[in-house]
């Protein structure tokens, strides 16, 4: 019997760690790294904008090199989000992210 809701739905796409081969979790690593770094650039423009419009300016920036980051990576938002998002669920997921991340 199909379950109702989107949470049951969202729970029933999102990948298992099973589901999730080392080249993606790889790839997903590798682009957070690259995201992490991203973000490290901007801190201090975003502290020192002066203006919404700064602020916004950079935010689209970001958000640009962060999109960047992860078609650079061979996957796309939808894909890159999944995965973050099974994280929250997968503890092994998580930690195999993690590593990947810590040698990108």
């Amino acid at each position: 019997m199909p379950r109702n809701g989107s949470n049951a739905q969202r729970r029933e796409s999102a990948p298992q760690r099973e589901d999730v081969p080392d080249q993606v979790v790889s790839q997903v690593g590798k682009a957070v790294a690259e995201i992490m770094k991203v973000r490290q650039h901007f801190v201090e423009d975003m502290t020192t904008a002066e203006t919404d419009e700064e602020r916004q300016n950079l935010a689209g920036q970001i958000e640009s090199a962060a999109v960047r980051a992860i078609s650079d990576q061979g996957l796309t938002v939808d894909q890159y989000n999944q995965i973050i998002e099974a994280t929250q669920a997968d503890a092994d997921l998580e930690e195999r992210v993690m590593v990947a991340y810590r040698m990108a």
